[in-house]
């Protein structure tokens, strides 16, 4: 299956996304930070925020495509990334490459909201 990716901002200092789909999908780009607004060759960019719904008793996993042992695994309904205890994926990031998304086959559907700052490589 493949997600429905939405683009709602790509300005000079932020991307934000929205993205729908079901269960059982692998490796599905949300946001694109080759391709974005001003990117140079080696764009990079932190998430600030991520608003989601999850439905089903399974979870979504969002990563880097470059480095997955950074990541963020949501379920029900919430926020992530404005909560002191939560996975740092705000600064100090030197991945290049864009955000991917899984989501167990247990998930019935689900929608995510993402925020990133570019924070190096844009002209």
């Amino acid at each position: 299956m493949t997600i429905s990716v939405t683009k709602i901002v790509d300005d000079n200092t932020k991307i934000i996304n929205s993205a729908t789909g079901v269960g059982g999908e692998a490796k599905q780009v949300i946001v694109d930070v080759v391709n974005s607004s001003g990117a140079t060759s080696e764009p990079k960019v932190s998430v600030a925020n991520l608003n989601y719904e999850v439905l089903g008793t399974g979870k979504v996993k969002v990563y880097f495509k470059n480095d997955e042992t950074k990541f963020v695994e949501v379920t029900g309904r919430g926020n992530y990334g404005l909560k002191p205890n939560e996975i740092d994926l705000r600064k100090d990031i030197d991945v290049i490459g864009d955000i991917h998304l899984d989501s167990e086959s247990n998930v019935s559907s689900y929608i995510i909201v993402i925020e990133c700052q570019k924070i190096g490589g844009y002209e």
